[in-house]
This record gives structure tokens, C-alpha cells and sequence, in this order.
């Protein structure tokens, strides 16, 4: 019986997403979203394929949530220099507007619905099975 093939957590210099790629001799690999080959520079993880794809999920939404937090980070500072210039009476209005919005993760609308309520279990991701 051969032994498991070994596979490679890697980030692509380009997109910057994670991906699983096997372990083979030649330094060179090809991202598989944006097509851009390059070297092998760092290793973010190494064990078998499944191994790698549960850690490459953990690192892509860990990833996400962080630039997500980023992005409204600076949509909260655009939107308090708009209220500090902007009348009384308008900026109470843009703070009620702003409660008024669900502050939910934009990645949940990517979710089964089933699988929503459900926590990481051991830091994995609950996964549907077919």
C-alpha cells in the first residue's frame, strides 16, 4: 500500500488566497483562482489533502472576517465625518438609519440555511455531506 500523498497549505502572492496543493519536487506552482505561476515561498501548513483543505477553509474565512472588519471599520470613520459635518437633525437621522440595519456577516448569505445556526466544531467548519 503507498503511503498518503502529502499536501501543502500555500497563499497566492497575487490573490492572496490559500489553497491545497500537493507536494512535488518542482518549486513552481500555479494558483487555481487567479492563474498566476509562481514559487514556492512559504508553507502555511503540510499534513494530507483533507487536513489541508479544513485548514486552507480556516484560514480563507479567518481571512475574510479580518477584511470585513477593515472594510467597515472605515465605512464607520467615513460615516462619522459625514455626521460631524452634516446638520443635527441629519445626523440624527443617519444614526437611526444605522440601527436600523441588521449588523450581520456578509459571508452568511454564502451558508446552506441549515448549517447557519451551527458552530465550528474543534475549530472546523460544519460541512454538509452528499
Amino acid at each position: 500500500m503507498a503511503p498518503a500523498q502529502q499536501s501543502r497549505v500555500l497563499r497566492c502572492c497575487s490573490c492572496h488566497i490559500f489553497q491545497a496543493h500537493q507536494v512535488k519536487k518542482s518549486l513552481k506552482w500555479t494558483c487555481k483562482a487567479c492563474g498566476e505561476k509562481q514559487s514556492f515561498v512559504r508553507a502555511y501548513g503540510e499534513g494530507s489533502g483533507a487536513d489541508c483543505r479544513r485548514h486552507v477553509q480556516k484560514l480563507n474565512l479567518l481571512q475574510g472576517q479580518a477584511s470585513e472588519l477593515s472594510l467597515r471599520s472605515v465605512e464607520e470613520a467615513v460615516n462619522a465625518s459625514e455626521e460631524e459635518n452634516a446638520g443635527p437633525q441629519q445626523a440624527k437621522d443617519g444614526s437611526q438609519q444605522a440601527l436600523s440595519e441588521p449588523l450581520e456577516s456578509r459571508w452568511l448569505k454564502y451558508l446552506d440555511q441549515d448549517c447557519e445556526g451551527q458552530e465550528l466544531d474543534r475549530g472546523r467548519p460544519a460541512l454538509k455531506t452528499h
